[in-house]
């Protein structure tokens, strides 16, 4: 191919890589330009008063998606969610509508299911969802009970006012006096027994006597025991009477209250402005009056707070990645350090910023001319020569969308302009690289290709090859790994570090 310029080797190499990575693609049946950001599944509420579009699904406090749309369906609510891919969810998964905030914001709240259950798809049903009882609910079940509870006193005092139940009563009285007509009877007819009883009971308290006199010893610690507690108590009396007679003279806080006429004026006229102050508000009239009356001012709080709770969600959208990688370059017998600090404002979006410290340095090609006399004659001959600064860090600044499994990146590239594509496999552990920056009119841009593996939470393997299409010679192999972190894993790191007292 020495007929072939150095800017068709590098397009045909690009469309290779390209057509390699749709084949991937097309393979694995999961790349979709634009694709959704994740997959919708909706639930079937017997009403979704006050749920709007747009409100968070939340699963353990966590928002893991929101609310696409709410229709009509068959006399019956039915909302579509849009669930966050890295959340899976089992079919027995159950939907709640719950209310929260200062004015009852309504959010879809998910309760986990079984973990060995299938998993929902794209499409498919909630079966159980429901709608907890909240307070208009409540209200409306108290009023319910408070007219059946009226209803039954109606009819009590009808019952007792009917000709019937006075006529009933009468019997009962009736009833109640000979009863003690024959209890008058019985105690008549056995006088003797009750004699009998009488003169058990003198007997039972000659014997109690008796005991007594045995015990006399321990009834008189006991009786002294009751004086000391007497005395006691007594005291208590004579401090609570000191208290009262300055109470009296008006002595002390509570006696200036009691005694000051003063003070009982002003409480009057507080408690008469407080009055008037709850009756205005009762009439609507004044901030408050029209805070608690008027439905227009409750509105537009709500549509502030709501306004307030989106631009916060959206603050709290952002998220933060570090990533450290280090490798050994073979061919350099060094080691090429990159640190990178992700931002994220949403799930497709980033911006990248770091820097990069390569052994092979950033390239420089200068140009010189010599003159040469020869026999008189001067003639000019240029030099071409290729260069590479170590001395300094170069940095990168890029912008990156991902379009399902595959990540576009464009921008700085260790202080050049480039391009770059990454490709995801096994669930986001593999990512396949491919970068091209350095691009120069006389020589071959630098394109590097990486390959890493997450293999233990934060850690990962990378191995690839660098400089792949260099004319200089400067192709070398690396194999390294590195580190990253989240926003999440550094606030556990930093609120888990122990402080020095």
């Amino acid at each position: 191919m020495s007929g072939v310029s150095t800017e068709a080797k590098v397009g045909i190499f690009v469309l290779v890589g390209l057509a390699v990575l749709a084949y991937m693609t097309i393979r694995l049946g999961s790349f979709k330009i634009g694709g959704p950001e994740g997959y919708e599944v909706y639930a079937v509420f017997d009403q979704a008063t006050g749920l709007k579009k747009m409100a968070p699904v939340e699963m353990a406090g966590i928002q893991i998606g929101q609310v696409e749309k709410i229709t009509l369906d068959h006399g019956k609510a039915r909302v579509t969610m849009m669930i966050s891919n890295d959340v899976p969810l089992a079919q027995d998964v159950s939907a709640l509508i719950r209310t929260r905030g200062v004015l009852g914001d309504k959010y879809v709240a998910m309760e986990p299911g079984t973990p060995s259950a299938p998993r929902l798809k794209n499409g498919q049903q909630i079966s159980r969802a429901s709608v907890p009882t909240d307070l208009d609910q409540v209200m409306s079940r108290v009023g319910e009970v408070a007219d059946n509870i009226r209803q039954i006193t109606e009819s009590l005092k009808v019952s007792i006012a009917s000709p019937e139940s006075a006529r009933n009563i009468s019997e009962a009285l009736a009833n109640l006096r000979e009863l003690t007509g024959s209890l008058k009877t019985v105690v008549s007819s056995n006088e003797d027994r009750l004699n009998r009883i009488v003169a058990n009971l003198d007997r039972f308290t000659g014997d109690l006597s008796d005991l007594s006199s045995d015990n006399k010893k321990a009834l008189s610690e006991t009786i002294k025991n009751f004086q000391v507690a007497s005395a006691q108590m007594q005291t208590t009396i004579a401090s609570l009477n000191s208290v009262m007679a300055k109470v009296d003279k008006g002595e002390g806080t509570i006696g200036q209250l009691v005694n000051n006429k003063q003070t009982i004026e002003d409480l009057n006229a507080t408690l008469s402005s407080l009055k008037d102050v709850s009756q205005k508000i009762a009439k609507g009239e004044g901030s408050i009056g029209k805070l608690v009356n008027d439905d227009t001012t409750v509105t537009k709080i709500d549509e502030a707070l709501t306004s307030i709770n989106d631009y916060l969600s959206r603050a709290d959208a952002w998220r933060v990645f570090v990533e450290y990688r280090g490798e050994y370059m073979f061919k350099e017998d060094s080691v090429r350090s990159e640190l990178n600090l992700r931002l994220q404002p949403k799930a497709d979006k980033f911006f990248l910023i770091g820097v990069v410290d390569d052994p092979m340095g950033k390239r420089t090609e200068t140009t010189k001319y010599k003159t040469v006399n020869e026999d008189g004659h001067v003639s000019n001959t240029e030099t071409n020569t290729v260069s590479y600064d170590l001395s300094d860090l170069t940095y990168n600044v890029q912008f990156g969308k991902r379009f399902w499994d595959l990540t576009v990146r464009a921008g700085i590239f260790s202080s050049t302009g480039g391009l770059g594509v990454d490709y995801y496999l096994f669930n986001d552990k593999l990512r396949l690289t491919l970068e091209a920056y350095d691009w120069s009119t006389d020589a071959n841009p630098q394109v590097r290709f990486v390959a890493s593996y997450d293999f233990w939470n934060s850690f990962f393997l990378s191995a690839g090859v660098q400089n792949i299409i260099s004319d200089d010679g400067e192709t070398s192999f690396f194999m390294g790994g590195g580190i990253y972190f989240s926003d999440d894993d550094i606030k556990f790191l930093l609120t888990s570090a122990p402080t020095t007292p």
